[in-house]
């Protein structure tokens, strides 16, 4: 909190000083280069050295706060004075951007680079262990998992076709065979399809910028939608000798420990109009009718895109073979009962 409250102060002083002095007639050119250079350079300066250096926030804290800094310097400094920052914009902001794409894709080259090797020890994925690898640089928070997501859309919908294939590794479990998750992916790719077509020679009749970015939002819903039925494919229900993981693709997944399950029956046959609970995890597309329901003694995490979670009580699911793997769920807990019994 003392850190916070010397950034604030220091940063309210600079930035009151800036904006009075900078209001006064016949200011000199070398004071509103030095006010905006301090204006944009101050900020990141202090977040460095009271956050990042000493390991309390991540590095990129940095280049958030350098673009708050900028925005805030755009509001403050006078139109007829803000000749100088346009000047450096052109220039600062290229190079800012270009940064901080190099450090992200040398984390993730470097955790490429990592992955034969940390895979032949550990059950990790490829996003996994990206993971890894980008938690030191861009902590544990939104951004991580926001730069996971991304990534996780382009790996699957471009990547995986590269991939070489291997075999069913122990204890996994397909669930995208015996699903609708095919048939949805199909019908709403071609409907991106034509729905980008007409809405991009609609939209150029009105602005030739606004159909391109349509045009690039629904290329991104392809490969979104192409990226999800190869996640499902490629992320299948894991069970270990004391976890079970559940999974919708790259949408979403829960660890469950085995110990932790009170029951597993045949769930209750639900509807697309159907309401789902807060505190169940539904790991199917509502088009699909799940097959059971496991219920917990306490509430497990549950992690979806982009870093959202919560606590549920109770999980639907489906799998291509539902009997065997509920019985090797059933193995393991009476393996365990068994265990404490002696």
């Amino acid at each position: 909190m003392k850190r916070f409250s010397i950034l604030f102060v220091l940063l309210i002083l600079l930035l009151g000083g800036s904006c009075y002095t900078l209001r006064l007639e016949n200011i000199a050119d070398w004071l509103t280069i030095t006010l905006t250079l301090a204006m944009i350079t101050i900020g990141p300066t202090l977040t460095y050295f009271l956050f990042v250096r000493p390991r309390l926030m991540p590095k990129l804290l940095v280049y958030l706060s350098f673009l708050v800094c900028l925005g805030v310097a755009y509001l403050i400094i006078p139109s007829s004075q803000s000749g100088y920052l346009n000047k450096i914009l052109v220039w600062i902001l290229p190079v800012i951007e270009i940064s901080v794409i190099l450090i992200v894709a040398y984390g993730i080259f470097k955790s490429v680079k990592r992955y034969r090797t940390i895979q032949s020890y550990e059950k990790h994925n490829f996003l996994e262990v990206v993971e890894i690898a980008l938690t030191p640089k861009l902590g544990s928070g939104f951004v991580l998992h926001a730069v996971l997501t991304e990534l996780s859309v382009f790996y699957y919908s471009i990547f995986v076709w590269f991939k070489k294939p291997s075999g069913k590794p122990n204890g996994s479990f397909t669930y995208h065979k015996d699903s609708q998750i095919k048939t949805f992916v199909i019908l709403f790719s071609i409907l991106i399809v034509l729905e980008g077509v007409l809405f991009h020679f609609v939209l150029q009749l009105w602005s030739e910028t606004a159909a391109w970015v349509f045009t690039v939002l629904n290329v991104y819903a392809l490969f979104y939608m192409i990226g999800l039925y190869n996640s499902a494919k490629y992320l299948p229900h894991v069970i270990g000798k004391n976890t079970l993981i559940i999974r919708l693709g790259y949408q979403s997944g829960i660890k469950v420990d085995i110990n932790n399950i009170e029951d597993i029956h045949t769930a209750r046959k639900s509807g697309i109009t159907d309401k789902i609970s807060k505190d169940t995890y539904y790991s199917l597309l509502n088009i699909d009718s799940p097959q059971y329901e496991i219920i917990l003694k306490e509430p497990t995490l549950m992690k979806s895109s982009y870093g959202r979670k919560r606590y549920v009580n109770a999980v639907l699911f489906r799998a291509d073979n539902p009997r065997e793997f509920v019985e090797s769920i059933k193995r393991i807990q009476m393996s365990n009962s068994n265990s404490n019994g002696l």
